[in-house]
């Protein structure tokens, strides 16, 4: 059976001039699972093989967590600095 991927690549700031900002979310054919993400000259990403039960839930970890604190300091923002 051959296995489902994965490939969405896309901007954070689609419609600043000022950053470049963006995603790559892809799993391939081998179980790899990457998460690259970029801003400017640096980048950060989290890596895990989908080919194992151990580290498909380390998976599901990461990207829950990541996205609840993304979701928190969206809040905060909102909340602190959008009115300035």
């Amino acid at each position: 059976m051959e296995k489902l991927t994965y490939n969405v690549k896309n901007f954070l700031a689609p419609h600043s001039h000022r950053t470049m900002s963006c995603y790559h979310a892809k799993v391939m054919e081998d179980g790899m699972m990457k998460l690259t993400m970029h801003d400017c000259k640096r980048s950060i990403q989290l890596k895990n093989n989908l080919n194992n039960e151990v580290e498909i839930q380390e998976a599901i970890d990461k990207l829950e967590n990541l996205a609840q604190g993304i979701l928190q300091l969206k809040a905060f923002i909102e909340d602190n600095y959008q009115s300035l």
